[in-house]
């Protein structure tokens, strides 16, 4: 009889194993949320697939469902912008946020990504900090106080890159890593790129997201240095076509900037000065902006000195030259030659005088 009791003890054990792990439940509390109901998506092919739904009371909500293996999901809420990223796996998952902070505790998956998350808010929180001291500065034309800013934060930057490239080295072959290096993939230059590629393992590479950073790579290498600059039109400020290759130069600068973008126009002196040095040897300039109120683009024209050739879509980041050349932070530059070959790129400053110099001498 003992010898059956403990059979029909271990069976209800693995009974209940079995059935903690056969789905996900994740539950949530979220202070000052106000709407009536929340959505746990994800995204394949672009295309938003929900995964569960749930009616919120007090800020508390909760999902359950199943998925096939780790799924990068987003806690979204209606009228809301953006969402609280998820690594859902079926187990327990708790999400809790107010005032203090965001907390979400769950699967291996999780607590790998919390840790690139930390990182992440590291960073952001620098930034926050600085972005302050920089716009004083750029009221008060300090240009040296601008520059020290921006070097601070570049080493800020490379310091948790580092701290982040040591992460994805010791995780290699996870579903984590790929979605890490997928989600900041827009920022990245191609080289850059296909070194955190090259890191993944064989499964985190045959990921979606693995497929994803492939698929980016394939269409950073269509224009990336040695290549031709593929062509496209934009309107002048007094409303005519104009195109890249219409611009005629020993060397063509391609200045993607916008009037709303502080380091953009703390930036523009310099590339006022380069033009003025060295147009008369052949260096032209076309600024290619990323506003959407044409008023404002007119007026920083004017305001700063900017006497080359411009032209605009008025899209906004859904500008079709940003898309076409994956821009994704501005300023941002093209150098090219007057075949239209991409020389060099995202350079600013002097290492873009001594390059335009060097192209010209």
């Amino acid at each position: 009889m003992k010898k059956i009791l403990l059979s029909i003890v271990a069976a209800s054990m693995t009974l209940a194993a079995c059935n903690a792990q056969s789905g996900f439940k994740v539950t949530g509390n979220v202070q000052g949320i106000q709407v009536p109901k929340a959505a746990l998506v994800t995204f394949v092919d672009n295309k938003v697939d929900t995964l569960a739904k749930s009616d919120i009371a007090n800020g508390a909500f909760e999902f359950a469902g199943k998925v096939d293996g780790v799924t990068a999901a987003y806690i979204v809420f209606p009228g809301q912008q953006g969402g609280i990223p998820v690594m859902v796996e079926n187990t327990n998952i708790t999400i809790n946020a107010d005032q203090t902070g965001l907390k979400i505790e769950g699967g291996e998956a999780q607590k790998l990504y919390n840790q690139f998350s930390a990182i992440n808010q590291g960073i952001m929180q620098e930034q926050m900090r600085l972005q302050g001291e920089f716009q004083a500065a750029n009221q008060a034309q300090d240009q040296a106080k601008m520059q020290a800013i921006q070097e601070e934060f570049g080493k800020i930057v490379e310091a948790a890159q580092a701290k982040e490239l040591e992460l994805l080295k010791a995780n290699a072959d996870t579903y984590v890593a790929a979605f890490v290096i997928a989600s900041a993939m827009g920022q990245m230059e191609l080289d850059d790129l296909k070194a955190r590629f090259a890191l993944l393992g064989e499964n985190a590479k045959a990921s979606t997201h693995g497929k994803s950073i492939a698929a980016q790579i394939a269409k950073l290498e269509q224009t990336a240095v040695g290549q031709i600059a593929p062509n496209f039109t934009v309107t002048t400020p007094e409303g005519e076509a104009i195109s890249l290759y219409d611009i005629k130069g020993k060397v063509k600068l391609v200045d993607f900037w916008a009037s709303w973008c502080s380091p953009c126009r703390g930036e523009n002196p310099n590339v006022v000065a380069l033009y003025n040095e060295y147009h008369p040897k052949g260096l032209e300039i076309f600024g290619v902006s990323l506003d959407n109120n044409k008023e404002k683009w007119v007026e920083a024209i004017e305001k700063d000195g900017l006497i080359w050739k411009h032209g605009s879509d008025l899209k906004g980041w859904q500008a079709e030259p940003a898309k076409l050349f994956s821009i994704t932070s501005i300023p941002a530059t093209l150098l090219l030659d007057e075949n239209n070959k991409i020389i060099a790129k995202n350079l600013r400053g002097e290492e873009l005088k001594q390059k335009v110099a060097e192209l010209l001498k």
